[in-house]
């Protein structure tokens, strides 16, 4: 492999390098810090269980690796994220490796340069559970480039066949975007034919024997094939009403992996309404998608390598735009991940062509635009590096998680449960009165702002609050104990008594002893003398 690929993952290394001072921070706690199962060397127990407590994802090879990572660190942080930055380096070379396939050493060498210094990649590097983006994303890399290399020296034998079906497999137990592997191949295969297509029919059969049998394990295991649980931002929104809030997301998809000079941790509404009716803040989604389809056809003919790039862009965001299902993230920067390797391969390919455009004759104006392109690769690195230590500490993350989306609900909801957590009561009481300011439709920001009152002996104002969260969820089974709670704490038992009468009638069956507790003793039948 050229010296250069190995050069820009080391590139990638040191972007990543302020990283191995972080600590576990938001997801790392539940997933790695309080998860016996990751304390446990071998964690077989991973293959037979959900990825989260809650349920709904399946990643066992990715708590296997953290599994041998905490035995190795005896739990610090720090070998988690050397972890992470070595996996960083190694996708940085595949993706070297990949575009030395496709594009002129130039547009490749471009390719991996952005690749490695992408200011949005820093949270899948960053925070150590992002390991399983990486991991994921590694094996599609890993299945697309020996596809194409075997595919174009027409020696895909069944050994190799099955190799591209373990990676798929490997990718899939690595993290869900992994079942997407086969349609990147498929991508592949229809943007690089070949005359000698001997073995292709096999690897795709092959590959769907992978995915089914991937299915039905995560069926066995978890019960169902349904994903996480939907973020409150899209529950009760019909597939209809999620394409349209998906078109307000696809500009910032653009913005994140074109220009990301502007990061965030958390994405929601009200900054993003998601449930806007029809209008023209959708247009810019509808005008980027065309562009997309557009730049699709026009270099199918042309330049097959935008082609696919374009196509492995929007199969990689297609598991993370909602549309299938929805999913707990409106948007998250590290899913950004895996398509993004599409983007610097269309970005490699323009540069590739612009620089082919100079005139020979103009060495001045080469080394002019070589030095604008090395600055700006070195202010993009130097952008990820700050990136990083947001990740260093809890107290750091949670601070700037607002101060870089103050108009995310979530955000201030997030703080708040920090805060809340560490008995800071003021500023967690402050930052739920914000969070339920920005957006009443979830029922976690009521129940937030009423528990803070509540611990406070403050009961008398979390009433209204709960009261206003049952009658909006009155599903939410947690909001309504907390509600009978503070009825009980004021002394209006009959209150309370209402509304554990409303919870049963439901059909929340665990209201029934607290029905039972609160009902009057019936009256003692009279004695006859």
């Amino acid at each position: 492999m050229k010296r250069w690929a190995i050069a820009l993952a080391a590139v990638a290394a040191v972007v990543a390098l302020p990283s191995l001072w972080n600590g576990f921070v938001y997801d790392d706690v539940p997933i790695i810090v309080e998860n016996s199962l990751v304390h446990q060397l071998g964690a077989w127990n991973a293959w037979q269980l959900s990825y989260w407590p809650a349920g709904g994802l399946y990643r066992p090879l990715t708590l296997q690796l953290f599994s041998l990572e905490w035995a190795v660190g005896g739990g610090r942080p720090l070998v988690f994220h050397v972890g992470s930055l070595l996996l960083f380096a190694f996708t940085t070379f595949l993706v070297c490796r990949l575009a030395a396939r496709l594009l002129p050493v130039a547009g490749a060498i471009v390719a991996g340069a952005l690749f490695a210094v992408h200011p949005v990649h820093v949270e899948a590097v960053a925070s150590a559970v992002g390991q399983s983006e990486l991991l994921s994303a590694a094996f599609a890399l890993l299945a697309v480039d020996r596809y194409l290399a075997w595919r174009d020296t027409g020696e895909l034998t069944a050994g190799r066949r099955a190799l591209l079906a373990g990676y798929t497999l490997l990718g899939i137990a690595a993290k869900e975007t992994g079942y997407i592997i086969p349609f990147l191949l498929a991508a592949a295969e229809l943007c690089r034919l070949r005359p000698n297509r001997r073995g292709v029919a096999g690897v795709f059969a092959w590959q769907a024997v992978t995915v089914v049998s991937a299915l039905l394990v995560r069926l066995i295991v978890l019960g169902s094939l349904a994903g996480e649980t939907a973020s409150a931002s899209f529950q009760g929104l019909s597939v209809g009403q999620r394409t349209l809030g998906m078109l307000l997301v696809v500009p910032e998809w653009v913005r994140l992996l074109i220009w990301p000079a502007r990061l965030q941790a958390e994405y929601g509404p009200p900054g993003l309404p998601l449930d806007a009716p029809f209008g023209l803040a959708h247009a810019p989604g509808i005008m980027l998608l065309a562009a997309s389809l557009a730049l699709v056809l026009w270099s199918w003919r042309r330049q097959r390598t935008v082609a696919f790039a374009a196509l492995w862009t929007g199969i990689a965001l297609l598991p993370v735009s909602n549309l299938l299902t929805a999913a707990g993230l409106v948007l998250g920067e590290r899913t950004l991940f895996l398509p993004s390797v599409g983007v610097v391969l269309l970005l490699g390919a323009a540069g590739a062509a612009l620089w082919n455009t100079l005139p020979t004759g103009a060495p001045a104006l080469r080394v002019t635009i070589a030095g604008l392109a090395v600055m700006f690769l070195l202010a993009a690195g130097i952008r990820s590096m700050a990136r990083h230590r947001v990740w260093r500490s809890e107290e750091r993350f949670f601070a700037q998680i607002v101060r870089d989306a103050p108009r995310s609900y979530r955000a201030h909801l997030l703080a708040s449960r920090y805060l809340y957590g560490t008995r800071q009561y003021r500023e967690a009481e402050a930052a739920a009165r914000t969070a339920l300011a920005l957006y009443q439709n979830d029922p976690r920001v009521h129940e937030q702002l009423g528990q803070i009152l509540r611990v406070q002996g403050r009961c008398a104002e979390a009433l209204p609050v709960l009261s206003d969260g049952v009658a909006r969820f009155p599903d939410g089974t947690i909001v309504r104990s907390r509600l009978i709670e503070c009825a009980l704490a004021v002394g209006d038992t009959s209150r309370a008594r209402l509304v554990a009468e409303a919870a049963v009638a439901l059909g929340f069956l665990e209201f029934e002893s607290t029905l039972k507790r609160l009902s009057p003793p019936a009256p003692e039948p009279p004695q006859i003398r």
